[in-house]
C-alpha cells in the first residue's frame, strides 16, 4: 500500500466533530471527484475506503443511500441529475466562488481539506521527497482551497497542468501540518521524524559526542516534542503555558536536534537534563489532553 493510499484509509475513520463537518467534507470531495462526461455526472476513486467514507457522508447530508459500481478497482457512484443539479449543488456549494457557508467553525476547515485529499490529494513518502498535491481540476476550487489551508496556516500554491489546476505543498513542516489538520498524526509523525533523521545524520560527523546509536531514539522522542508544541500552539496558544514551559517550548522549536543538554544550557536561569525532560514531558501531557 503506497503512503497516500495508507494517510486515505487512516483519515476516512475520523469522526467529524460536527454535522457542518460533514458537509465541508462531502463538498470538497465531490468538487475532487466528480466527472462530466457526455451528459452524464458520475464521483470516481480508485480507493475503496474513500468510496465508503463518501457513501457514509451523502447517507449523513442527504438521509439517503448512494450505492456505487466497482469495476476493476474503480468505484464510481452515479447521482440522479436532477438531484445532483438541484438539492447537492446548492447543498454543497459545488458551483460559484462562495465557500464562507461550508466551514462556519473551525473544525469544518480540517474536515474540508480532508476531504480535498479523499478526493484528489497525494503525497509523496518522506523519504524520497517533500511534496503534497490536490488534484483540483478547476481553478475556481483550487483558488478556494488555498484560502482554507491559509485559515489553517498552510502555504498552498497553484500550478497548471495537463488542463488542470494542481494546489501543492512544498516543505516537510507544512506538509506535516497539513496531514496534522487532516487528523493524521501519525503520518505526521513520519515526516518529522524522517528530517530529523537527515539532519542528524548529516551532522553526525561534525558533533563528536553524537551516538550513531541513538539517532533514531533522539529523532523520535525530539518529534514528539516538537508535534505537541505545534498541538498547543495552534489550540489553545503559547499565551496559556506557564513561563517556564513557554521557555523551553521555544527553545526546542529554535533548536530541534539539541540535546537535554545543550537546552538546559539555554534557559535563563540555566538547568540540568532532568530539569529540561520534566518540562518537557508537563508540554506533552498537555497537548495528550487536547
Amino acid at each position: 500500500m503506497s503512503f497516500t493510499q495508507n494517510i486515505k484509509e487512516n483519515i476516512s475513520k475520523i469522526r467529524n466533530q460536527c454535522d457542518f463537518c460533514d458537509i465541508a467534507e462531502l463538498s470538497a470531495l465531490v468538487k475532487l471527484c466528480t466527472n462530466y462526461q457526455g451528459g452524464e455526472i458520475f464521483m470516481v476513486t480508485e480507493n475503496e475506503a474513500v468510496a465508503e467514507r463518501l457513501q457514509l457522508l451523502f447517507g449523513s447530508v442527504f438521509s439517503k443511500k448512494l450505492d456505487y459500481t466497482n469495476k476493476n478497482g474503480s468505484y464510481r457512484f452515479y447521482p440522479e441529475f436532477d438531484f445532483f443539479v438541484s438539492i447537492m449543488a446548492d447543498r454543497l456549494m459545488l458551483f460559484g466562488e462562495n465557500y464562507g457557508g461550508l466551514i462556519p467553525n473551525e473544525c469544518c476547515k480540517a474536515a474540508y481539506i480532508r476531504g480535498a485529499f479523499l478526493g484528489g490529494g497525494s503525497v509523496s513518502d518522506p523519504g524520497a521527497r517533500y511534496h503534497m498535491e490536490f488534484d483540483a481540476r478547476y481553478e475556481v476550487y483550487a483558488n478556494q482551497l488555498c484560502k482554507i489551508l491559509e485559515k489553517c496556516g498552510i502555504n498552498g500554491k497553484i500550478t497548471y497542468r495537463k488542463g488542470r489546476f494542481i494546489v501543492y505543498v512544498k516543505g516537510y513542516e507544512q506538509i506535516a501540518d497539513a496531514l496534522g489538520v487532516m487528523g493524521d498524526i501519525s503520518a505526521a509523525m513520519e515526516f518529522y521524524n524522517a528530517t530529523i533523521e537527515k539532519n542528524i545524520r548529516n551532522n553526525a560527523n561534525r558533533r563528536a559526542n553524537c551516538e550513531v546509536a541513538n539517532i533514531d531514539k533522539i529523532a523520535k522522542t525530539a518529534a514528539q516534542q516538537e508535534v505537541a508544541i505545534r498541538k498547543i500552539q495552534k489550540t489553545i496558544g503559547f499565551s496559556n503555558l506557564p513561563k517556564p514551559l513557554k521557555e523551553i517550548a521555544r527553545l526546542r522549536m529554535e533548536n530541534p536536534f539539541d540535546s537535554l543538554k545543550e537546552l538546559g544550557e539555554k534557559t535563563n536561569p540555566p538547568i540540568g537534563k532532568s530539569g529540561v525532560n520534566h518540562r518537557l514531558k508537563r508540554i506533552e501531557e498537555i497537548a495528550d489532553k487536547l
